[in-house]
């Protein structure tokens, strides 16, 4: 009996039955509806789905090429993939792939292809088109196949901080026949500091390389200027501009002054004492950042001297700095990381500046906290508050 015969001989029952029976039908109606729509849904989980597509050997451009020359079919669902699908004189001009993943395929442009948006087709029959649009030109259009030329190259921002956790950013494009193995170069006062080689890079595309600041082993890079330069084997390097690694952040985040003698490192204090760092005048509750980069050395209270204060390393040197005077109790803790300019209090009047005004005293100890002497800190902080 089929399903609609069957609601037909419930319907003829007694009128009485007729509520439960409709209810306990409900669950199979529902089953067969879905396998109406399971069909559609398997289709839709095979389907392949391309993306983009670009030139890798024989390019005159990112989707520019010749017949011939090798394109790569990016996307999502492309293993099943079988042939991608040309125009032609009179209709589609098919093509086996050299090679097929989850994400690309690679195959080879066939003898009288036209240009236009090819589709790629599974085993199954799924087909699906291309997003991009393929030109195809003459071959006396290509590039020689041992050029190397940079098209453009950027490079962002022109200036950082060492350790601040910012990236530079490079960009560049580069026209060839085909992939290249190219090798990018860190250059400071004419020496090479870090090198990055990457294989069968695309022509015309953009690649990008983002650089942290640091040197191998993630130490942060000195202070200095820098450039990039772009190679690839057998060719000639292609310099960037320049970028400017600078060795710190002015710790004080607004208006500030330096205020008077008294203010300055070595001025006589009581008890035969002498000022071992610089006070910056500032409105209280101003920001107080870290100066450079590193872990927390120590922290604590003094009420008499000092305040509230903290000592931070400088990641990659032996120098720490020690900020005195903050509002509250640092806060960054014992051992905790910090990035150059990251918070670590705000400006106070706590310790002995309680009688003078919001101010941070700042220290800088060449040889670690409390080991050997500390140095004036004016000229640092003068030349961070040139560029800050």
């Amino acid at each position: 009996m089929g399903f609609l015969e069957l609601i037909g001989a419930r319907r003829r029952s007694s009128g009485s039955n007729r509520l439960p029976t409709l209810l306990r039908l409900a669950p199979i109606a529902a089953a067969l509806a879905s396998l109406w729509v399971l069909p559609a849904r398997v289709a839709a989980s095979e389907s392949p789905h391309p993306t983009d597509l670009r030139c890798t050997e024989g390019c005159a451009g990112r989707q520019t090429a010749a017949v011939g020359s090798t394109i790569t079919v990016l996307g999502e669902r492309l293993t099943r993939v079988t042939e991608v699908d040309f125009h032609g004189p009179a209709g589609w001009i098919e093509a086996r792939p050299s090679v097929t993943g989850q994400h690309r395929v690679v195959v080879d442009i066939p003898s009288d292809a036209r240009g236009g948006r090819p589709r790629v087709v599974t085993r199954d029959g799924h087909a699906a088109r291309i997003p991009k649009l393929l030109r195809i030109v003459s071959p006396a259009r290509l590039p020689d196949r041992d050029s190397f030329h940079i098209l453009d190259v950027h490079v962002t921002p022109r200036r950082g901080v060492v350790d601040d956790g910012r990236a530079y950013r490079l960009r560049y494009r580069f026209r060839a026949y085909g992939s290249r193995t190219v090798r990018l170069l860190l250059v400071r006062s004419g020496r090479v500091v870090r090198r990055w080689k990457t294989r069968d890079l695309a022509p015309f595309t953009a690649h990008r390389l983002r650089w942290r600041g640091t040197l191998t082993h993630g130490r942060p890079a000195p202070p200095g200027r820098y450039r990039f330069k772009i190679t690839s084997p057998h060719h000639g390097r292609v310099l960037t501009r320049k970028i400017r690694l600078f060795s710190g952040e002015f710790p004080v985040r607004g208006p500030h002054d330096y205020g008077g003698p008294v203010q300055r490192f070595g001025a006589p204090r009581s008890g035969r004492r002498v000022h071992q760092g610089q006070d910056v005048f500032a409105p209280c509750g101003t920001r107080v950042a870290a100066a450079r980069g590193g872990h927390v050395q120590a922290r604590g209270t003094d009420p008499v001297l000092y305040g509230n204060w903290v000592v931070i390393d400088a990641r990659g040197t032996r120098t720490d700095y020690r900020y005195a005077h903050l509002r509250h109790p640092a806060s960054v803790h014992d051992g905790e990381r910090v990035r150059t300019d990251d918070e670590v209090g705000r400006i106070g009047r706590t310790g002995n500046a309680r009688s003078v005004g919001c101010m941070l005293h700042f220290e800088v100890w060449p040889h670690g906290w409390n080991r050997g002497h500390p140095i004036d800190p004016l000229p640092i902080l003068r030349r961070w508050d040139r560029w800050s």
